[in-house]
């Protein structure tokens, strides 16, 4: 596709007309779009934006963001988009860095507590007052005539912007140094990305999704465009949140959704999701850090009918390498990254041998129209592309027999929390800034909700930091997603022959300490580490019971515990089967570590009742006799649940074992 976004949406008015496009902080068709970004556009350009010229787009998602974002390129300028959540320091050295001239500042972070700062921010990088724009001001939001086509009469200059080649946009993505990378796209790149993710999703394209994504991020407004190019409604949360996005969902019936892991994760929790959610949600695509296999199918599941679908991709490439789709199975979806998108030439290098063939594991470097123009101001042997025009991604991969892209690790020390690129060494620099710190070091580590987690190892001296003052302080100059979840001390860094950091070896050791205080964490609560569900069917007893005693074996207790135990829940669930129901029900057997004690947590909907109760059966009465404590508790779902506890066996230590 060789094409501008003006041509791209004049092309969908002319098709789709008066269909709903954007529903966010208002309303807009597809004739609506291209009027209001036309009327944008023509207002910049008269106050004086020409082509080349930068403008910072700095908002919450809304309809009035996607209005000034075509506004802008149809004017001829280059839209520079802003992290929203960013505080004013890091506006202004952005801003500085890309020697932007124009703003237009909407809802953000900064913008909600204080306006006067915001302007602040884009006056310190060095845009005139002039030239700063409120978002409302140029949004207008009422077309003259929505039965007519939108008239070309007026905006001839428009002829004189944008090759389609031309760097339009400019986004940010963090790199190995502490200043992000600008990085430059045109509509060249992103509609063929546009394109080619339109083709590979066909069959999993639905008639509206909730992009819950930022639009300042290229996974989120690549996808917007997907949807806008097959006709598509586009619901856009101005706050990305799980109840935000529970309520476009239901009250809308939107039946795809494009968010992070944490989000769905959130939705999981929210009261009414089984009734209200599950089975409506058909497409579901993650974006912004990995997922763990076991936790997509987990929410799969919950789904009831919806697939998860995990796509790949770097902003360089604006952004889609690979995705799934509905048609692969779950077990190929939940270890891949998915199918190569159509025209992108992907292959996996090494620097000794060159290509490698399937199955082995490499850099992945990736060649074809979806490529960025570079990385703006810097030096051509700065950039990723070797001399053969391959863009080399810094992530290692392989390819496997189904032809899906597997990834295996990155080369980078980048650190992706819940889609947001970090650098750790700036949080190392401004982790040096106190002169309590001699040495610090940052790395990610596995996350089950944000992908990863940002991780600090220091050495200070003495007792006399103190790491709620650390972390307080932190926050006046890093945002708040940048803060170290955790700050280990060493005496001293592990180092190599060569006298410097081993990093390997230190990364292990923060890791090993991280377990340990997961571990407590989470026996504080109670962890789970078996869950089974049985039906009202007696022949399902015994492999539960199986699974239950596999585990407890391993725990050192006796054969006489272990038969005591196993008794305990043979009755607990013929109690339950045979006592509980009239017909049918589903029980879940749940077992817990605590800190002191093993725990079996049966749940179901059955009728309440004691196991002491005057009436209680034969099998109650077996159950108290060999249960060392039992109680009652109710469960998020407000489902009644029977507790049944063992003390460990004599010299076991639950964190050791659980450690190995």
């Amino acid at each position: 596709m060789n094409m501008t976004f003006s041509g791209w949406l004049e092309g969908l008015s002319d098709a789709y007309g008066v269909r709903p496009a954007i529903i966010s902080t208002g309303a807009l068709n597809y004739r609506e779009l291209l009027y209001h970004s036309r009327h944008c556009a023509d207002m910049l350009h008269k106050a004086g934006v020409h082509k080349g010229d930068k403008v910072v787009l700095w908002g919450n998602n809304s309809t009035e963001w996607v209005i000034s974002f075509f506004g802008i390129i149809m004017a001829g300028g280059v839209a520079v988009l802003m992290n929203y959540g960013l505080n004013a320091a890091e506006v202004a050295a952005l801003v500085k860095m890309t020697e932007s001239g124009w703003g237009i500042i909407g809802d953000n972070k900064l913008s909600l507590d204080n306006m006067a700062c915001a302007v602040d921010a884009l006056t310190d990088g060095g845009v005139s007052s002039e030239h700063i724009f409120m978002m409302d001001e140029l949004c207008g939001m009422s077309y003259p005539d929505t039965d007519s086509p939108v008239q070309s009469a007026g905006y001839e200059w428009m002829a004189c912007g944008h090759e389609p080649k031309d760097t339009q946009v400019l986004i940010f993505t963090t790199g190995t140094t502490s200043m992000p990378k600008a990085v430059q796209l045109s509509s060249y790149s992103i509609l063929n990305n546009v394109l080619s993710g339109s083709n590979i999703l066909k069959d999993d394209m639905t008639e509206s999704i909730c992009d819950a994504l930022p639009l300042f991020h290229s996974y989120g407004l690549t996808m917007m465009m997907i949807w806008l190019n097959n006709g598509g409604r586009v619901y856009l949360p101005p706050k990305i949140k799980p109840q935000a996005v529970f309520d476009i969902i239901y009250q809308n019936e939107v039946s795809a959704a494009a968010t992070v892991g944490a989000i769905y994760s959130g939705l999981l929790q929210l009261p009414g999701f089984d009734e209200k959610i599950a089975g409506k949600l058909k497409t579901c695509f993650v974006g912004g850090g990995a997922t763990t296999p076991t936790e997509l199918m987990r929410t799969e599941t919950c789904l009831k009918g919806g697939k998860m679908l995990i796509a790949y991709g770097q902003t360089e490439c604006s952004p889609l390498i690979s995705i799934n789709t509905g048609s692969d199975p779950l077990e190929r979806r939940a270890v891949s990254v998915g199918h190569i998108l159509p025209g992108v030439d992907v292959r996996i290098w090494r620097e000794d041998i060159g290509f490698l063939p399937c199955g082995e594991i490499g850099e992945i470097v990736v060649k074809g129209p979806n490529t960025m123009n570079g990385y703006l101001g810097l030096s051509e042997e700065e950039q990723p592309f070797d001399g053969d025009g391959w863009l080399h991604t810094g992530d290692l991969g392989l390819i496997d027999e189904f032809g899906l892209l597997r990834l295996a690790g990155r080369i980078k020390d980048i650190i992706i929390r819940n889609g947001e690129n970090i650098s750790p060494l700036e949080i190392e620099n401004a982790v040096m800034e106190f002169p309590e710190v001699s040495a610090a070091k940052v790395f990610g580590a596995p996350h089950s909700i944000w992908g990863e987690s940002v991780e600090a190892c220091i050495v200070s001296q003495g007792d006399e930091l103190c790491e709620d003052s650390l972390r307080d302080q932190l926050k006046k100059k890093l945002s708040s997603y940048k803060i170290p979840s955790h700050f280990f001390r060493f005496s001293s860094f592990p180092l190599n022959t060569n006298g410097k950091i081993d990093q390997r070896s230190l990364k292990a050791q923060m890791l090993e300490r991280l377990r340990k205080v997961y571990i407590s964490n989470a026996l504080n609560e109670g962890m789970t580490v078996l869950s089974a569900k049985t039906g009202n069917r007696r022949n399902t007893i015994t492999p539960v019971c199986d699974m239950v005693q596999g585990f407890i074996e391993q725990m050192g207790y006796e054969t006489r515990q272990i038969n005591r135990i196993r008794l305990a829940v043979e009755e607990m669930l013929t109690e339950r089967i045979e006592n509980a129901y009239d017909e049918n029900g589903m029980i879940t057997l749940d077992v817990i570590l605590l800190p002191d004690r093993l725990r079996i947590r049966f749940t179901d909907s059955g009728r309440k009742y004691r196991l002491d109760d005057a009436d209680a059966s034969i099998s109650a009465k077996i159950i108290l006799a060999n249960v060392d404590a039992y109680g009652s508790s109710v469960s998020s779902s407000e489902l009644q649940g029977i507790d049944l506890d063992w003390q460990y066996a004599e010299g076991f230590d639950v964190r050791s074992f659980l450690m190995k």
